[in-house]
């Protein structure tokens, strides 16, 4: 007698989400060697991934922040999403996103970037949907805008921010490294790293001269 014991279950809503972070700054502190002024510059430079503590020389950090993004992230979003023909397009606007941390924008905005300094056409739409597979992918994450003297939220635009400093850098060959916008990055990264959410708050005033 032959009896079959292949059975197939299925957990449905069961599953829990673990999200792990990049170090925060204090915990990156934590086993870093030197001053915390040193400590600050080497962690708005390079991120919290903490294999970044097992390197030494700026080409080796460097090499592994690009790898990363290239062979986990951007490859994430390629394959999850079965994209084939909008790599350019993604590589893009990554860099765009990059450079326009801490600044306003949105999806129309950013299409006509595309079209004046790239001189490529392609619709807010496309622009908001592959924005979409980023932040479904951790790498970056977006702050709606709220009126707080009216209490309500204003539907564009937007601002976002990596996940980490160090990815964002290394996407932009660590140029552009304007101190004030990489710190709000951080603190906004630092704030949801507490459960917070966090959101661009907006003040209408009126101004007497």
């Amino acid at each position: 007698m032959q009896t079959d014991c292949n059975h197939d279950f299925q957990f449905r809503d069961r599953g829990d989400e673990i999200r792990v972070y990049p170090l925060s700054f204090a915990e990156f502190y934590e086993v870093y060697e030197g001053d915390k002024r040193g400590a600050w510059q080497d962690y708005y430079t390079y991120g919290g991934m903490p294999y970044l503590a097992t390197l030494s020389s700026h080409e080796e950090k460097g090499k592994y922040l690009k790898d990363l993004f290239e062979r986990t992230y951007i490859k994430d979003v390629i394959d999850r999403n079965k994209i084939k023909n909008d790599t350019e397009v993604l590589d893009v606007l990554l860099d765009v996103l990059a450079s326009s941390v801490g600044s306003l924008t949105n999806p129309s905005k950013l299409a006509k970037t595309f079209k004046s300094e790239r001189q490529i056409s392609i619709g807010s739409e496309t622009i908001d949907k592959y924005i979409g597979y980023f932040e479904d992918s951790f790498l970056i994450r977006k702050a709606i805008r709220y009126d707080v003297k009216g209490r309500k939220y204003i539907g564009t635009p937007a601002k976002y921010y990596y996940s980490d400093m160090g990815l964002r850098n290394a996407r932009l060959e660590f140029r552009q490294m304007e101190e004030t916008h990489i710190m709000e990055n951080i603190i906004y990264n630092d704030l949801i790293r507490r459960g917070l959410n966090v959101d661009v708050g907006v003040v209408e005033y009126t101004g007497f001269f």
